[in-house]
C-alpha cells in the first residue's frame, strides 16, 4: 500500500483551475522532487497534502485513509514547512508549540525541541524573536517545524531558500536521513540541489502532471525541454478551432417524405 495517493485531484479558485486531475503515489522511504514554473500548482499541491486546502474534486489518501474531510486526524503524521512564523515569538517557543501539537509533553517535549535546534543548527539564535531572524535562519526554524515528531510525510517548499552553501549541504543530509523512514516531497527551483536528493521527479505544468519518473540526463535540460514542449502543446490546443455548433432542428419543418 502506498503511503500517499492522489487520484484525479483538482482544485479551482473561482475561474482558475490551479490543479487539473493530478494523480500520483508515494511510498515511505521515497523522495519526490516537485518541479514546475511559477503558477504551475506546486504549492497548491503541497497545501492539499498538508490538509490545508480541500480539493474541488478527486481523492487524497494517506496510508489508505481518506485525508479529507477530517485532515486534523492525521495532522501529527504530516510535517509541512510554514510560510510564516510569529514575529514576536522566540524560535525556541515556536518549536515548543509545535512539539505540543505533536502530542509531546514533559521531558520528551524538551528533548525534541533540543534535537530540532541541534539538527537544524539553530542554537545561536533559538532565543531570538522570529522577526529578528535572517531569511536563512527563519528557513531553518520552519524546517525544524516540519521535522518535529518524525512525521511519516514531510513536505518541503523551497527549503534551501536563503541558505548558504554549507547550510545547503547540511540540508541535503537532513533530507537524506529523513527519507530513510519517511516519504519526502521537496518543491524547489534549485534543480541542481533537487537532483541530489530526489529519487524521482513530478513535473507540473498549468496544473497538470506532465512527467512522473526519473529525469533523462541533466535535470535542468530535461525540465526546460519538457516545459517548452508542453507550452507549445498548450498553445496549439488554444488555437485549435472549435467545431461549429449545429443549428437546432426546427420541429415545425417536415421532410419531403413526410405525409
Amino acid at each position: 500500500m502506498s503511503l500517499v495517493e492522489l487520484a484525479s485531484v483538482s482544485l479551482r479558485y473561482g475561474r482558475l483551475l490551479a490543479l487539473d486531475g493530478v494523480s500520483f503515489r508515494l511510498q515511505a522511504g521515497e523522495t519526490l522532487g516537485l518541479l514546475g514554473e511559477n503558477g504551475a500548482g506546486k504549492t497548491t499541491c503541497l497545501r492539499i497534502l498538508a490538509g490545508l486546502l480541500l480539493p474541488t474534486a478527486g481523492q487524497v489518501r494517506f496510508a489508505g485513509t481518506p485525508l479529507y474531510p477530517h485532515p486534523q486526524r492525521l495532522a501529527r503524521r504530516i510535517g509541512f514547512m510554514p510560510t510564516g512564523l510569529p514575529p514576536d515569538e522566540r524560535a525556541c517557543e515556536t518549536l515548543d508549540f509545535r512539539a505540543r501539537l505533536c502530542g509531546l509533553a514533559g521531558r520528551a517535549r524538551v528533548a525534541e525541541v533540543e534535537r530540532l535546534i541541534d539538527l537544524c543548527q539553530a542554537g545561536d539564535f533559538a532565543r531570538r524573536p522570529n522577526g529578528a531572524l535572517s531569511t536563512g535562519m527563519r528557513q531553518r526554524v520552519a524546517l525544524a517545524w516540519a521535522l518535529c515528531g518524525n512525521p511519516d510525510l514531510i513536505l518541503l517548499d523551497e527549503p534551501s531558500f536563503g541558505l548558504d552553501p554549507r547550510q545547503q549541504l547540511t540540508l541535503r543530509g537532513i533530507i537524506s536521513d529523513a527519507a530513510r523512514t519517511s516519504a519526502v516531497i521537496v518543491s524547489s527551483h534549485g534543480l541542481d540541489e533537487l537532483a541530489r536528493v530526489a529519487d524521482r521527479f513530478l513535473v507540473l505544468h498549468h496544473g497538470r502532471v506532465r512527467h512522473d519518473g526519473p529525469a533523462q540526463g541533466s535535470l535542468l535540460d530535461f525540465f526546460l525541454e519538457l516545459t517548452a514542449r508542453n507550452e507549445d502543446q498548450t498553445a496549439q490546443e488554444a488555437k485549435a478551432p472549435e467545431e461549429p455548433a449545429k443549428a437546432p432542428e426546427d420541429p415545425t419543418e417536415k421532410s419531403e417524405d413526410a405525409p
